[in-house]
């Protein structure tokens, strides 16, 4: 292989460097089971892999998920979900799915040795190989937050990133910065972006393979701007929007059937943006304002939150989707011992909501404290009836620990979120696809063969600013 690793490692790996399969500026090969979009996706991997100078072209031949070109032929034990053979009358890539034969590619590309890049003299070669692997988690997401400051250049490298290392889900969060049709004042006039700039996200995460999660914030965060700064995406736009919201217009307003109308009304622009998929993302964490005004605080607050969250899911569950919620305001922090416990469910009582619920939600328990063992709440959700995703940030021991939660509880699966943090992710993805991937993933971490990934997946053509990554992203 070219670099120390592969990214992520697969589950068995043999490499045999004394037998060869050579090839040139030219290649031809057949591939069954992958939609146009995919293919494409194939053949700009194997570009790029080749350092832009070895050309792939497929044709479509065979049956169910496979890809090769030669005499080998790829063979699946029980429990892959793709496989990789190499000889040097060949390559083969067999998998069960075109989620696994894109994934069984990704790591096949990272297996080209360059010989001679020169013009003309292009040479190649991998080496005889035998390739088995799964995933150890199933549901594999990064939580993409589009800020009124973000670069776009850094969602697509981002979303390239986890496309490449097998992420499964894409979750992109909009603060202000998606033009609605149903309000346009749900974005900024001077920092926000029409749907023709934002399709090629779409595009992109489709093109690996991955699924869009759509999210919208149906609770609290309905400012659309960091309460650290004050700003208030629709309020500082026109203020007779106001009975939308709470008073301080943190929160949005359960009892108004205005509000549940918009809301609505985002969610079906914000599904057929994103395209077809499973999911979508309520966000209904940090509501510290929750029934304040004259309406809500006349009702039973944990009954009035549970009867519209129940409402969304039966809406959502009509169009063929599963609510994803941040789980924060259903547990109470007083019934945990000591420890980084995340829980806003005493204020109000919302804890409460919780044995309401309809199980086809999926709790999204977000544990950014935990770095050396097993956070105590996930379990909670899953006693309950409840599929929960865990939710590390940017500390590379609470990825460790929360994607061995995961693992450990045969929880849903993972949630890797970047917030404020996008540029620094970039830096990390590698490691935290190690920790998600394997059942016994290794710590090995290379910041510089991350950036070879990186530039490999996006060229830049030299421009400075879009190359590599940031140590931070500023929120104004």
């Amino acid at each position: 292989m070219y670099l120390r690793h592969l990214y992520p490692s697969p589950t068995i790996f043999a490499e045999d460097e004394s037998e060869k399969f050579v090839f040139g500026s030219q290649v031809n090969a057949y591939m069954s089971g992958l939609s146009a979009d995919c293919a494409e996706r194939v053949k700009a991997l194997w570009k790029s892999f080749s350092f832009t100078s070895s050309t792939l072209t497929l044709v479509e031949k065979g049956n169910g998920f496979c890809f090769g070109t030669g005499e080998a032929e790829a063979t699946l034990n029980d429990a892959d979900t793709y496989s990789v053979k190499v000889k040097a009358s060949g390559i083969s890539v067999a998998a069960r799915s075109e989620q696994g034969l894109m994934d069984g590619i990704k790591t096949l590309v990272q297996l080209i040795c360059p010989v001679e890049l020169a013009n003309g003299k292009e040479s190649f070669y991998i080496s005889s190989a035998e390739i088995h692997d799964s995933p150890a988690i199933a549901f594999r997401a990064v939580h993409i937050c589009i800020f009124p400051e973000s670069k776009l250049y850094n969602i697509e490298k981002a979303i390239h990133l986890a496309g490449f290392l097998k992420m499964t889900h894409i979750i992109l969060e909009f603060w202000g910065t998606f033009r609605y049709e149903c309000l346009p004042e749900l974005s900024w006039k001077d920092r926000s972006y029409s749907r023709s700039d934002l399709s090629a996200l779409v595009d992109i995460a489709r093109s690996y393979g991955m699924e869009i999660i759509p999210m919208v914030n149906h609770f609290g965060h309905a400012s659309q701007s960091r309460s650290t700064y004050g700003r208030h995406v629709t309020l500082n736009s026109n203020p007779r929007f106001a009975r939308l919201f709470e008073p301080d217009g943190w929160t949005w307003c359960l009892s108004n059937p205005d509000t549940y109308k918009l809301l609505s009304e985002m969610r079906a622009e914000m599904t057929e943006f994103c395209g077809k998929g499973s999911y979508f993302h309520l966000g209904f964490d940090e509501a510290a304002s929750f029934a304040t005004c004259d309406r809500c605080r006349k009702r039973v607050p944990h009954v009035l939150l549970a009867e519209f969250l129940n409402r969304l899911t039966d809406d959502l569950w009509k169009t063929g989707r599963r609510p994803i919620v941040w789980h924060d305001q259903f547990i109470r922090r007083s019934d945990f011992g000591e420890g980084p416990i995340i829980a806003s469910g005493d204020y109000q009582n919302t804890a409460a909501a919780i044995d309401l619920l309809d199980r086809r939600i999926i709790i999204a328990d977000w544990e950014y404290g935990y770095t050396d063992g097993f956070n105590v709440t996930t379990e909670v959700f899953i006693k309950k009836g409840f599929d929960t995703v865990i939710c590390p940030w940017d500390n590379p021991e609470n990825v460790i620990s929360i994607a061995n939660d995961v693992k450990r509880l045969n929880a849903y699966g993972i949630i890797l979120t970047t917030w404020d943090h996008l540029p620094m992710w970039l830096k990390k993805a590698t490691f935290s696809a190690e920790q998600v991937w394997n059942s016994n993933p290794g710590r090995f971490y290379s910041d510089i063969e991350s950036a070879y990934i990186l530039r490999t997946l996006y060229p830049t053509q030299g421009d400075y600013e879009s190359s590599g990554w940031n140590l931070n992203e500023v929120l104004q």
